[in-house]
């Protein structure tokens, strides 16, 4: 019906782990969560046109 294991016997049958070694103390970071931004029209224009840059511009075919 039920498996009983003794943790104490389990434990002493696998390997041993290095005993740990603490040489710095411990640095814990917090993840409050997402941030959010509203975009204003002026990031949206800027972003359009650093994509128009990227694709080399409505005028690319001109410069030549």
């Amino acid at each position: 019906m039920a498996d009983v294991v003794r943790l104490e016997e389990w434990r002493a049958r696998g390997p041993q782990r290095e005993t740990v070694r603490r040489e710095a103390p411990a640095q814990v970071l917090l993840f409050t969560g997402v941030r959010y931004e509203r975009l204003t029209p002026a990031m949206l224009a800027a972003r359009a046109k650093a994509a128009a840059a990227q694709r080399g511009g409505p005028d690319s075919a001109r410069s030549s």
